[in-house]
């Protein structure tokens, strides 16, 4: 595994994702006071463990699976039901930006099999539409 890190914001505060050897995200944390260039110790936190402190929902990237990737036949995706804010519909792009599919999501429904057997092998994007108007985007390998 290889880590990657990105800067949460100007102060010295990290987000650290972890990821396996096929580039699936595996773990994700808050790293809070990390370590500058003089060396200081880094408190690393699960931002699980943060949003049961806080008493926060997590993000809708937490309520979200998707399956495999790469994928070969059919991409298997399953996410929570949320309150008033349900997935409507599914689409799946090439990274040229036309619209390889388009498929509804019934109310209620909380997952969906998205067929890959007729697509070459690539790199694609699904974007998921919800009822409150906001977006998820994800990247899915086509072997």
């Amino acid at each position: 595994m290889f880590l990657v890190s990105f800067l949460s914001n100007a102060q010295s505060n990290k987000i650290v994702f972890e990821y396996d050897a096929a580039g699936n995200q595996v773990k994700r944390s808050l790293c809070l006071k990390c370590p500058s260039a003089t060396g200081k110790k880094d408190q690393t936190k699960e931002v699980e463990a943060l949003a049961e402190e806080k008493g926060l929902p997590l993000s809708s990237e937490e309520v979200l699976s998707y399956y495999p990737n790469p994928v070969k036949e059919t991409l298997y995706l399953k996410w929570q039901l949320q309150e008033n804010n349900g997935v409507t519909s599914v689409q799946v792009f090439a990274l040229s930006g036309q619209v390889l599919g388009t498929y509804p999501v019934g109310s209620g429904v909380n997952e969906l099999n998205v067929p890959f057997q007729n697509y070459s092998a690539g790199i694609y994007a699904i974007m998921l539409y919800y009822s409150n108007g906001s977006q998820k985007a994800i990247k899915i390998i086509k072997q």
